[in-house]
């Protein structure tokens, strides 16, 4: 078995993968920088030594086969492995230097890169980040990506994945908008001017949470965008009211641009995961990231929702 796994060259695999990922093998070779008949062949060459077809291939379009999109899974991961390698070997006489992939939400990269890059510019100088704004999360066993802040859920038991707080959202309108519109109860949002987080519809349901209690409420708007950031803009221009995180918040409500609504009520909690490989913290760069993640967000998670229900008690 061994000696056959020796005929597998790291090229074919990188080709096949890169293939897969961006769905033809003009846009592989493009990316790696070969000719078109080089991923070809490495392709063909897999294809040959396990017996099996790996694409369907149509007229333009090339798709994984069920055995193929199994393989390119395991491929991946052994990428991400050798690039593991490479980092610890090179950082192994120059300590904590270079760049850290990150994704994250777009406004939750704000926050996390206000905490890191402080942190990391007193603690590591040679550190860098690239942060990949992103809704739809990338595969974690993508070789370009070192971690990943997931809200709510991580579906893959791949992972590692540290609990680092909480995000709660919040009712929140601009002063005219408080006082044209007023609300005592989540019922009165049925006949409130809502701005809502969708992409495809202006209505839909929020769920409220107040001593343990939750209500749903179906509400519809005349603005629906998947965008945080775009609804808190319109939510101190007067558009309407918002459903906003509340790390976004502290900002807009000190300068009164913003006040919350609804004493006493907020959403469920979405917990705040810290995700990475396995095998991850071997490398230098990576861990002095984890850990200043792990240090810096979870107090600045606290600190800012301890601001905003102070603020709520206090309207």
């Amino acid at each position: 078995m061994v000696q056959n796994i020796r005929t597998i060259g790291l090229p074919a695999l990188l080709s096949f993968h890169t293939v897969a990922r961006l769905g033809g093998v003009t846009a592989a070779a493009a990316h790696l920088g070969m000719v078109k008949s080089g991923v070809s062949r490495h392709v063909a060459q897999l294809e040959d030594h396990f017996g099996v077809r790996l694409f369907e291939r149509g007229a333009r379009t090339l798709k994984l086969t069920p055995i193929g999109e199994t393989l390119n899974q395991r491929i991946r991961s052994i990428l991400a492995e050798v690039d593991l390698l490479e980092d610890i070997a090179r950082e192994e006489s120059s300590g904590v230097v270079g760049a850290v992939t990150v994704v994250t939400t777009p406004e939750f990269a704000g926050f996390v890169m206000s905490a890191l890059l402080p942190a990391a510019l007193d603690r590591h100088p040679g550190l860098s980040f690239v942060v990949r704004p992103a809704y739809d999360f990338e595969d974690m066993q993508d070789p370009g990506v070192d971690l990943a802040f997931r809200i709510g859920s991580v579906v893959d038991d791949r992972l590692v994945a540290i609990n680092l707080g909480d995000v709660q959202l919040y009712l929140v309108a601009s002063p005219n908008i408080a006082e044209q519109y007023p609300v005592k109860h989540p019922e009165d949002m049925q006949n409130t001017p809502c701005l809502v987080f969708h992409g495809s519809q202006p209505d839909g349901s929020w769920t409220f949470v107040r001593d343990g209690e939750q209500m749903q409420v179906e509400i519809t708007g005349k603005v629906a965008v998947r965008s945080f950031k775009v609804l808190l803009d319109l939510a101190i221009a007067g558009h309407g009211y918002a459903f906003l995180p509340h790390f976004m918040l502290k900002e807009a409500l000190e300068s009164g641009k913003l006040v919350t609504c609804l004493s006493g009520y907020r959403s469920r909690p979405y917990p705040v995961y810290l995700t990475f490989r396995p095998g991850a913290r071997r490398v230098a760069r990576i861990d002095a990231a984890l850990s200043l993640a792990e240090e810096t967000i979870q107090k600045m998670l606290r600190g800012s929702l301890q601001a905003i229900i102070g603020a709520q008690q206090g309207a």
